[in-house]
């Protein structure tokens, strides 16, 4: 049974995709947590909203928002430091990026579990209609 059509399985794996892209970003202001002048960066949460339920349209308004024509990057921005930056620049809180990166892990385990569980439920359903 080929999952890629469903837009529940379509919608998680844009999900992990997304999670994918937003832990590398982490991981990238970890590495750079004493690196002078260096701003912590973060990743544009995308609206999933379409993948859900072709019923809706989305219309871009907005150049930052991310189109759904198969693209998978997302967009990667400095945002305005909400705390004083060290004396050497650097605008990384390694406390708020150790949380964002367990939330992030979080978000991508239960997207897995729900991926799993809608994959185990519809191979039953399957099994039972060919048996």
């Amino acid at each position: 049974m080929d999952f890629k059509n469903l837009s529940v399985f379509n919608a998680a794996s844009q999900n992990m995709q997304y999670l994918s892209a937003k832990q590398k970003v982490i991981a990238e202001n970890i590495a750079n947590v004493n690196t002078p002048g260096y701003l912590a960066r973060a990743v544009e949460e995308p609206s999933f909203a379409s993948e859900i339920s072709s019923s809706v349209t989305l219309k871009t308004t907005n150049p930052k928002h991310i189109g759904l024509n198969g693209s998978r990057s997302y967009r990667v921005y400095t945002p305005n430091p909400s705390a004083a930056l060290t004396i050497d620049g650097n605008g990384v809180i390694l406390e708020d990026q150790m949380n964002q990166a367990s939330k992030a892990s979080s978000e991508y385990k239960k997207t897995i579990t729900i991926f799993n569980k809608y994959k185990s439920l519809l191979q039953t359903a399957n099994t039972k209609i060919n048996a």
